[in-house]
């Protein structure tokens, strides 16, 4: 148990560095940044609204919500992938 949640952890910190790099090298570094989260936290949003349908959901809470802010859509999958393995 305790390499999975190390691994989830290295995850979560390898998607924010390439999702700052990614924001940093576009043009308009503010612009990609709100894009990024805007989406993240719609996707999260449309997940759970969905959960219903797909079987699968994420609860909206403050950490949910600062994952898919920060790491935008990426951010919403790590959660699902992660809620999916460790139940």
């Amino acid at each position: 148990m305790e390499l999975q949640q190390t691994g989830i952890w290295v995850a979560c910190c390898l998607m924010l560095l390439f999702s700052l790099i990614a924001v940093f090298k576009s043009g308009h570094p503010v612009k990609a940044l709100l894009v990024s989260c805007g989406s993240g936290v719609a996707a999260l949003f449309a997940l759970h609204l969905l959960r219903q349908l797909c079987g699968v959901g994420l609860p909206v809470s403050d950490v949910t919500l600062a994952v898919s802010a920060i790491g935008g859509v990426p951010g919403v999958i790590l959660l699902l992938m992660g809620s999916l393995i460790l139940g």
